[in-house]
């Protein structure tokens, strides 16, 4: 295992931590509900405790278009088994505006760092990890024979590339299109208010949720350039969260900002993961990333699947589906739910 850094260094060590069974795709609806009970299985069985508990998704419906978009999900989710509930939200004593809001009771929330490391004390004892930078494939009578690793080759028939928002960077510099590109997220964190939102709430312009310990934390809900850039935090965005949250949540009017760090969506062009290989590749070569916002939720499910695919040739059905040739098929997805 070739870490750049460090171990949960990326975007595993920089999310909010949250698990959902609602998209706005079938298929990843379908892939939730296999990979959402896993990762909850998988809570209980690691040497760490991620602390996942079902909190639900709260969606604040205050336009049009969130009506229509949540009308449009809430047959899908329905025909799923998943379907969530149309409440008032003054139903919901932690916020101040009477809208219509969307709760979907089966989502839930998770210790991201927790998770990571958990699975990393789990199989620390079976696996070498090497801390560096990954350059370069080796390649050899189509096949992938190793990696350039410090200017160093480490002989493998087998090249497994997960590198989140640099897979596209990587992939692109050893002669192959994989349309995965960073784009910038901030989450913040609050001082501590007495514990009263539950659910991860989704307005049209933030979401936010109480941790354990009192804190909200939560991101504007906002598009920026894709590219890679200083991992800070903004201004104008702090701003921007901070006054939405204090016209929403009763007894935040004062609340003010403590902490917060930044990190990098995933993004692929259709908002879903890429998972597999293409024929055209070396043989050996496959790619597990492009998860546009929820990758730490379904990764250890595509991990099992990855798992399978490499070391048994055993082929899930989501292999196929989330396959990056897909994108040169032109079967895109068309997942429109980032949060």
């Amino acid at each position: 295992m070739v870490e750049a850094k460090r171990i949960n260094y990326g975007s595993s060590g920089r999310n909010a931590g949250r698990y959902r069974y609602h998209f706005y795709t079938k298929e990843n609806v379908e892939f939730a509900k296999e990979g959402i009970p896993y990762l909850l299985k998988l809570c209980k069985d690691l040497p760490l405790n991620p602390l996942c508990m079902k909190t639900g998704y709260l969606w604040i419906l205050d336009d049009e278009k969130s009506k229509d978009v949540i009308s449009r999900a809430h047959s899908l989710w329905s025909s799923e088994g998943v379907g969530g509930k149309f409440l008032p939200c003054n139903d919901f004593d932690f916020l101040k505006i009477e809208e219509e809001c969307y709760l979907a009771p089966q989502d839930g929330s998770f210790h991201h760092d927790y998770l990571s490391l958990g699975m990393y004390e789990a199989i620390k004892d079976h696996v070498k990890v090497i801390i560096g930078e990954a350059m370069r494939l080796k390649v050899s009578g189509g096949k992938i024979v190793g990696v350039e690793v410090n200017g160093s080759i480490i002989p493998a028939d087998v090249v497994a590339v997960t590198l989140g928002a640099w897979t596209g960077h990587f992939m692109k510099r050893n002669g192959i299109e994989v349309p995965v590109e960073p784009e910038k997220k901030e989450i913040f964190v609050t001082e501590d208010l007495k514990f009263r939102v539950k659910p991860l709430t989704i307005s049209k312009r933030i979401y936010f949720s109480h941790t354990l310990k009192g804190e909200i934390i939560g991101g504007v809900e906002d598009e920026v350039p894709r590219g890679f850039g200083e991992l800070d935090i903004s201004v104008e965005r702090s701003l921007s969260f901070t006054r939405t949250l204090r016209s929403l949540v009763k007894g935040a009017e004062g609340i003010r900002i403590l902490r917060g760090w930044s990190g990098y969506y995933e993004m692929t062009p259709d908002h879903s993961h890429i998972m597999g290989f293409s024929d055209s590749w070396p043989d050996g070569l496959y790619v597990d990333a492009g998860y546009s916002g929820h990758g730490m939720m379904f990764s250890p499910y595509s991990g099992k699947i990855m798992a399978d695919l490499i070391a048994d040739g055993v082929k899930n059905k989501f292999t196929k589906i989330f396959s990056p040739q897909r994108f040169e098929e032109n079967k895109l997805i068309d997942e429109r739910m980032v949060i």
